[in-house]
């Protein structure tokens, strides 16, 4: 028997569109500040309640719609933003598809009340699964007022792989914050669960940045600005010495749009290798007004990606005026980033006092006490170590009595100052110091937080740190876990932290670098697992507080380290699955002389 081909439904027809234009909530805000924006808004209010996921408001006081128009945007390709081809080579409205409503009309149930300002009344209208329910006059102020509610509700498929409301709402922040900073001409409020996140006046760019990314800003804004036949760049870009260990603050405008280009992003980047370290990131907000027939962002639903006829041309002209304002900026010998606080070795848990050499009997001595917590508390673990020291006919045979660290027969050396070799009878051990110091980490901030015992190291003086509101919400979020761990912290204000004390094990760590690395192992984190936001948070803790490589160790943070290591509950793996060593045959190594 064969199918036969038959149209789609309307209904079907948008729920399959709104995949491609509406993935989460923050897609939603987007679309719909695209329409506030092009109405020539003055004041822009975005309403959310729990992440999105019950309610999307966006109230604005543009131009505002008619009867006819206010039913004909829920049209698919309705819009008044393009008639003609010409009209989509040269697009200078944010929004021109026509698929946004129609999208959203599909897959939540929609309100809107609109009013044109020379009209008497507006128009509401409520519609569901495509499906209008009510059109009506109504009393309602000029302008318009879009409310999304339950969004998936029917595309249940849909809605239970939206992310945790701490995630979602971290990309309604970003989505406002691309706004704000397109248009600093337009006031922006923002509310989530009735409390206000932003409330931003109409202001010149720099004043925007400073009140939608905290006043320590003001300190670190570097003008840039150039003016050629075929682009106008200005903006800011952040002083070197300033950047952070976290992604996010780079924004990228081309004719008010903000966009995503990789390789204008690389210009901008590269503009900066004299002046920063590879794992750091510059803020920078960059304006480019470009001839609309260079560029075409019709190439994806967001249109937040575009193409440009001379990229190389803009690649270097961006590049150019980056290193122009840098330059212009007296940096001199006053910026030393060797000195980078992430990479201060970290105190070992319990070091332990020992000499060197060492014969078998004095190592046996030093690793007794932890031979005896590990068989007795780990059974997987024993598995891993004592197998790892045999030799490959002592494995075979699995001879109960023979001495697990009997093969070890010589000192531990340390290689770039990174990984840790040590000679056994059947060859070598190789070990990554950093991957075995994530595991030592993570086994204890989990044991902290099993036990609600974390160790806190008092700081003489507490700090106060201003985060931005996605990171601040990170924070306040994971709050109680942090506590567990050793963290000693309140909310003060609207973005700020202050951290009265930490962890033991982070005591040598500079408060705000720490928690900016931390927040960026949390934002980033891509594991394919399923995990709960405290084993995420503890894994992201141990990885960025893990020691770096490239960190010089001495006998004695060796010692412990491979103690605590073969202690531990896995000495094979770290938490995601990198492989902590690996032992190199000693017929591997005659081989390689061969």
């Amino acid at each position: 028997m064969h199918n036969k081909i038959r149209l789609l439904s309307d209904l079907l027809v948008n729920q399959i569109a709104a995949g491609e234009v509406i993935q989460r909530p923050a897609s939603v805000v987007k679309e719909l500040l695209d329409n506030a924006i092009d109405a020539a808004s003055k004041t822009i209010t975005i309403v959310i309640k729990e992440a999105g996921k019950q309610l999307i408001q966006v109230i604005d006081d543009g131009v505002g719609m008619g009867a006819t128009d206010a039913q004909m945007c829920f049209e698919k390709h309705a819009t008044s933003k393009i008639s003609t081809i010409d009209d989509l080579h040269q697009i200078q409205t944010m929004g021109f598809r026509g698929e946004a409503m129609a999208s959203m009309a599909a897959i939540a149930q929609v309100e809107l009340q609109t009013r044109l300002h020379d009209a008497p009344v507006g128009t509401q209208i409520i519609i569901e699964a495509s499906q209008i329910k009510k059109q009506t006059p109504i009393a309602t102020a000029p302008g318009t007022k879009v409310s999304v509610k339950n969004l998936f509700y029917n595309v249940p498929a849909r809605r239970k792989f939206l992310k945790s409301n701490l995630i979602e709402l971290k990309h309604i922040l970003e989505e406002v914050q691309r706004a704000a900073l397109a248009r600093s001409d337009i006031s922006f409020i923002l509310y989530h669960n009735e409390k206000e996140i932003y409330k931003l006046s109409a202001e010149k760019v720099s004043h925007r940045i400073v009140h939608l990314l905290g006043e320590n800003y003001k300190k670190q804004l570097l003008p840039c600005k150039e003016v050629t036949d075929i682009v106008t760049v200005e903006g800011y870009i952040g002083k070197p010495e300033e950047a952070k260990k976290t992604r996010g603050e780079q924004f990228l405008f081309i004719n008010q749009r903000f966009i995503k280009s990789p390789s204008l992003n690389h210009a901008i980047r590269t503009a900066y290798d004299r002046w920063l370290p590879a794992d750091s990131f510059p803020f920078y907000a960059i304006y480019l007004r470009i001839n609309p027939q260079l560029i075409d962002v019709n190439v994806h639903p967001t249109k937040t990606e575009i193409k440009c006829q001379d990229e190389s041309t803009f690649y270097a002209i961006l590049q150019a005026v980056v290193r122009k304002s840098l330059a212009n900026y007296p940096i001199g010998d006053a910026l030393d980033f060797e000195q980078n606080v992430n990479n201060t070795l970290l105190p070992l848990t319990h070091p332990i006092e020992i000499k060197t050499p060492f014969t078998s009997l004095e190592r046996e001595k030093q690793y007794a006490q932890f031979k005896v917590n590990h068989v007795e508390k780990s059974p997987l673990a024993t598995a891993n170590w004592q197998t790892l020291f045999k030799d490959p006919e002592e494995a075979t045979n699995a001879n109960p009595t023979r001495d697990p660290l009997a093969s070890v027969t010589g000192q531990t050396l340390q290689l770039y100052g990174s990984y840790l070799i040590t000679q056994l009878q059947s060859g070598a051990l190789l070990i990554d110091q950093q991957a075995a110091h994530e595991r030592i980490l993570y086994d204890k901030f989990s044991s902290y937080f099993q036990h609600k015992n974390g160790a806190s190291q008092q700081l003489l003086i507490p700090e106060h740190l201003t985060f931005n509101p996605v990171d601040h919400v990170i924070l306040l979020e994971h709050a109680s876990i942090m506590r567990t761990l050793g963290f000693v912290m309140e909310a003060f204000g609207e973005a700020t932290i202050i951290i009265y004390g930490f962890p033991i094990e982070l005591s040598h760590y500079a408060p705000k670098p720490l928690l900016e690395g931390l927040i960026e192992q949390f934002k980033w984190h891509n594991s394919k697992l399923v995990l709960t936001p405290s084993e995420r948070f503890i894994r992201a803790l141990a990885k960025k507080a893990s020691i770096v490589h490239g960190t010089t160790l001495n006998a004695i943070e060796i010692e412990a380290l491979l103690a605590q290591l073969f202690a531990s509950s896995n000495t094979m793996y770290t938490p995601d699955g990198q492989k902590i060593c690996s032992v190199l045959p000693k017929t591997t190594l005659v081989d390689l002389l061969k």
